[in-house]
């Protein structure tokens, strides 16, 4: 029922949920006006595949040829669900990054993420203080040594095709 409209809700959840098209004049406009963006979606998603936006972002850098990181930004969180919550670090400014990039012209390479230890889905052996880098698509983070509980022990880099994303939770 995605799909469904009524009389009362003429455009469909999946149209007015799903991304602009990558070659829509309004999004040139955007563009042409200096707008920035800043896209994030949790790997664990539920309800809409991260997959799917990695597809429109890469179609939108290929759109622009190969360029569309001075507009837009795409940020792939682990574990995360829909928009926050799973076994992630899922807290995160992304509005100060975006004001940064608008205002400074500092486009953001990272998020620096932490944990809600609140959240019941993170596991006991982990620390309230965890922070994670939040790379800029299609790097991931690397654990470079040192404290495990730390962003800055880790690096963004791009994966060789056979590196593989972060793993899953555990279950506990």
């Amino acid at each position: 029922k995605i799909y469904a409209t009524d009389p009362v809700y003429g455009v469909s959840a999946m149209d007015f949920m799903t991304p602009i098209d990558v070659d829509n004049p309004k999004l040139r406009r955007f563009e042409r006006a200096g707008g920035k963006m800043i896209i994030y979606h949790g790997q664990s998603d539920p309800v809409f595949s991260v997959n799917d936006t990695i597809d429109w972002y890469e179609a939108l850098t290929a759109n622009h040829r190969g360029d569309a990181a001075h507009f837009v930004r795409l940020f792939v969180i682990p574990n995360m669900n829909h928009c926050v919550g799973g076994c992630a670090t899922d807290q995160f400014d992304a509005l100060t990054a975006l004001v940064e990039w608008v205002e400074d012209g500092e486009a953001p390479d990272l998020l620096i993420a932490s944990l809600d230890p609140e959240n019941p889905e993170i596991p006991g052996d982990w620390s309230d203080s965890r922070t994670r880098p939040l790379c800029v698509w299609p790097e991931i983070a690397v654990f470079d040594g040192g404290d495990p509980e730390a962003y800055d022990s880790f690096h963004c880099e791009v994966p060789s095709n056979d590196e593989p994303w972060p793993p899953y939770c555990p279950h506990h």
